[in-house]
């Protein structure tokens, strides 16, 4: 069904733009700028979100202090937050009106700063995946064992030797295929760019897309869609031959072991940890205080509320369908690998995380030329934002539940088959219940991923369908900016409780 619905869509965008089309695109000079800036913003990106992240977890790993699993937890929740939010958070801080300038402008100083162009795009993205790359790499430094720290101490290694013969191999082999799924993300990043980019110089390939289906130069969105999907399908390729074989089991480190250090050592982790916490809570903050503090109840209008309901709908309906699929999937895949074709496993789990190679404007304006005929039925737009978030959310769920699932079932399926515990009442007593925090967390995800996006709303909302994001984005627009933080608060406020509510849950 996934494969049906995402070729159909495609098919019927490429059609569609080759018949109607005076196809007068060229690989002009735009063309090659708008590449090149792509890879650039993405590698950059990258390398600060991967370097910056293994500095912090080294850091975290070696020191213990109040609030650290508290910290460490809100790391996860950032990479999730709706893109337009951190941006309104990054604009409180480093705006032309924000912390910074009044900072400095009570000191004196002239603030000559400009958080548009790549500067802010980089900021932005740095943002939101180097909080998720830290709690991976500290992730992976807890699979140490405690055996080898002490052994390591007791032969005299110094504190760069532990690092380079125990911790790096280690992180190696974790970092290339997160760091290849982060330049990903950056490479396809559509909202942060349209926010933050200040101009057409700064245009990625998305945002050149986005133009382009909005001006219904379908000939041209298909040329950059199909350069997308051919570099997107090559990093996909690479994340698959730089994944690890065997994945490190988690050893039994009942306590962890904390190897002695210097003071400098101790002085240098800390500032990290410190700069780290106002990098990532400022922004946050910053948006709370905003909007707590410029609020108005003239905000609270009717359209407001609306796309707030609108929102919330869109939320609950597209992760019910993600998980849906996901399951579909994942289902077939556990059976695969019980049978032994682990060659067709492969090959399923890939073409269920084909959906991040494709660009979402494409999907989006393929499913709606595919539909067309059904634009005049009330609630055609919400459901074909339903459909396109769901199968947006579904890579990020399969990549959290495949492992966990498949271990289960490998343990307990032959066993509940001689029970006879089959169908539904496997499902709810062997894999839901086993697996019960993971299903919410991964429900959450896909909730605050599909209420936060912006991209697919961005091509057919209007007045007479208004989600939260657009919402927010036309308030960003008329620089109606005391409305837009009270806006990005309540997007904020209801990601955290999504994701406290679901990840606290007893199970």
């Amino acid at each position: 069904m996934i494969t049906t619905i995402v070729f159909s869509a495609l098919t019927a965008l490429w059609l569609f733009a080759f018949q109607n089309s005076d196809e007068s695109f060229y690989f002009d000079r735009y063309l090659w700028r708008v590449l090149s800036f792509t890879f650039i913003q993405a590698t950059l990106s990258t390398i600060i979100s991967v370097g910056c992240a293994v500095l912090l977890a080294k850091s975290l790993y070696q020191n213990r202090f109040l609030g650290k699993t508290a910290f460490i937890r809100i790391l996860s929740i950032t990479f999730v937050l709706p893109s337009l939010v951190v941006v309104m958070g990054i604009l409180s801080v480093y705006g032309n009106q924000g912390w910074l300038a009044r900072l400095c402008d009570g000191l004196g100083f002239n603030y000559t700063g400009s958080i548009y162009g790549l500067n802010g795009i980089l900021i932005a993205h740095v943002f939101l995946n180097f909080p998720f790359a830290t709690r991976y790499c500290y992730q992976s430094l807890q699979l140490i064992p405690n055996e080898q720290k002490q052994l390591a101490e007791q032969l005299g290694l110094s504190y760069w030797q532990t690092f380079r013969h125990l911790e790096l191999p280690l992180l190696l082999k974790q970092l290339l295929p997160l760091g290849g799924l982060i330049f990903m993300l950056c490479f396809s990043s559509f909202a942060t760019v349209l926010a933050l980019s200040g101009g057409p110089k700064y245009t990625t390939i998305e945002v050149a897309i986005y133009q382009a289906i909005r001006d219904f130069e379908l000939y041209q969105a298909v040329i950059l869609s199909g350069i997308q999907l051919l570099f997107c399908l090559g990093f996909m390729i690479v994340l698959k031959r730089l994944e690890p074989k065997q994945s490190p089991k988690q050893m039994s480190n009942i306590q962890p072991y904390i190897v002695k250090s210097t003071r400098l050592q101790q002085w240098l982790s800390y500032s990290c940890i410190i700069s780290s916490m106002l990098f990532v809570f400022m922004p946050l903050l910053a948006l709370v205080i905003d909007g707590i503090s410029l609020f108005s109840p003239q905000f609270m209008t009717a359209s407001l509320v609306q796309a707030l309901l609108t929102s919330v709908s869109i939320a609950i309906s597209s992760a019910s369908l993600a998980m849906i699929m996901a399951m579909g999937l994942l289902w077939t895949n556990s059976r695969l690998q019980l049978i032994g074709n682990l060659k067709a496993s492969e090959g399923l789990m890939l073409l269920g995380s084909l959906i991040l190679a494709i660009p979402s404007m494409v999907l989006s304006a393929g499913l709606f030329i595919l539909f067309f005929r059904f634009t005049d039925i009330p609630g055609f737009i919400f459901i074909l934002v339903v459909i396109s978030n769901s199968l947006l959310a579904l890579p990020f769920i399969l990549k959290q539940l495949a492992l966990p699932l498949s271990e289960l079932t490998k343990q307990y399926y032959f066993l509940s088959q001689s029970l006879n515990v089959q169908g539904l009442n496997y499902f709810y007593r062997i894999e839901f219940l086993g697996l019960k925090r993971l299903f919410l967390y991964c429900f959450a995800l896909a909730c605050i991923m599909s209420m936060g996006d912006f991209g697919i709303v961005a091509l057919f909302g209007g007045q007479d369908f208004m989600t939260l994001p657009l919402y927010l984005y036309e308030l960003i627009a008329h620089y109606r900016y005391d409305e837009a933080s009270f806006v990005a608060m309540l997007l904020l406020v209801i990601s955290f409780l999504f994701m406290t509510f679901f990840e606290y849950k007893k199970p």
